[in-house]
């Protein structure tokens, strides 16, 4: 069986039984499918704490079919809430941190055509990182990331995207901070 053919439900659960023998597996050189589901599991992690962890986001948004320029945003999650910066002005996300966490879970269970692998190990701002390629397809939208995780935190500290959404195509790059998140002031 390859990981194209383990649900993404199955792996969740997959990965919770063999987490004790994910690192054994490691060091005896373990197989592909185990190695990939690992990878999932770091991933899936990081992605999760990103949900309950304050941080501030930096993101530059390129639309590539358009000649628009790039655009940056930010984001922040503090004391359970998201919080947006758009074209200057901050405003408080309608969506909840338990409505991320439920939409997430959504788009893996609907996410077809999946795959990631570890590529690389390198620093981003002095900090020790395995830089892992994403690729996940929905019906509506295609996404290849490449993700940058903490190896002692386990939290992203950088992500390059590329989003394919019916033909309207878009790259960002967001680097995260995780020290001295505040809230914003919330514009009018």
């Amino acid at each position: 069986m390859n990981s194209k053919n383990i649900g993404l439900a199955r792996m969740i659960c997959f990965f919770r039984r063999v987490a004790a023998l994910g690192l054994f597996l490691v060091m005896c050189g373990m197989p592909r499918v185990a190695r990939a589901q690992i990878e999932w599991k770091v991933a899936f992690e990081a992605n999760d704490k990103l949900i309950t962890t304050p941080h501030h986001g930096f993101t530059t948004r390129s639309a590539v079919s358009k000649a628009d320029e790039p655009e940056p945003m930010e984001d922040t999650f503090v004391g359970g809430v998201y919080y947006i910066q758009y074209r200057g002005k901050w405003i408080k996300s309608p969506m909840t941190a338990e409505q991320r966490k439920q939409q997430q879970e959504e788009n893996r269970k609907n996410a077809k055509n999946t795959s990631c692998r570890h590529l690389r190990d390198e620093p981003v701002n002095g900090e020790a990182a395995a830089v892992y390629k994403v690729h996940s397809e929905t019906e509506d939208t295609k996404a290849d990331s490449l993700i940058w995780i903490s190896n002692s935190k386990g939290l992203i500290l950088r992500e390059e995207e590329d989003l394919d959404a019916g033909g309207d195509r878009m790259h960002m790059v967001t680097r995260f901070e995780y020290s001295n998140v505040t809230a914003p002031k919330v514009s009018p």
